[in-house]
């Protein structure tokens, strides 16, 4: 097999294991649509608040694992290096872009911390305590998590990671981040036209 169809296969794979939606699997074994609770966002936040704890942290630590996995996969199998970046991509469409449910799912941000925490592990950890200076300043998970993954973009920068790392992350913040925009579009321009960042991290 050549090296354009292993990789091809490895991205197209890559996006249908991201598209397993946890939340709404897991609402399913209760009986329940996580689509029709909350804010309908099949992610771990709308499972938190609509499922409970447990819940939530199940669909967090699987949505982060199945992330995790596909990157893992793909050293291990030694796909092209290209692939490994365009799967990191396609993993976090298939999450929230969901082939199974009608292509609407989550945010991205499990399936961001997944593949950062395979390609970039140290500079995942060092990120952490942003993900608490976030919360902090704006009592907002959303605004929590994107601190969070701002600065893992500034450290790949300045740490002089490699421009490939440097622009799949730079990719999928802003996936994370306008997956959210459109999501609320008309609930969150009012917030946007007066820089209400507190606004705007609460919309979901």
């Amino acid at each position: 097999m050549s090296d354009l169809i292993f990789g091809a296969v490895f991205v197209i794979a890559a996006y249908f294991v991201g598209a397993l939606p946890t939340a709404h699997l897991i609402a399913r074994r209760a009986g329940q649509d996580i689509r029709t609770m909350g804010t309908g966002n099949v992610g771990a936040l709308n499972a938190l608040r609509s499922l409970g704890k447990m819940a939530a942290a199940t669909v967090f630590i699987v949505d982060v694992g199945k992330a995790s996995l596909v990157m893992l996969i793909g050293f291990a199998i030694d796909v092209p290096d290209w692939s490994m970046y365009a799967g990191a991509l396609t993993t976090m469409l298939g999450h929230n872009f969901p082939v199974y449910i009608g292509f609407r799912g989550g945010k991205g941000a499990a399936v961001m911390t997944g593949v950062s925490l395979v390609i970039l592990p140290v500079l995942t950890l060092f990120s952490i305590p942003a993900l608490f200076v976030g919360y902090a300043l704006f009592r907002s998970a959303f605004w929590a998590m994107m601190l969070t993954f701002i600065t893992i973009n500034v450290l790949t920068i300045v740490t002089g990671q490699s421009l490939a790392q440097i622009v799949l992350c730079i990719v999928l913040t802003m996936l994370v981040g306008s997956t959210h925009l459109f999501r609320a579009f008309r609930q969150l321009w009012p917030a946007i036209k007066t820089l209400d960042f507190h606004r705007i991290g609460q919309i979901e």
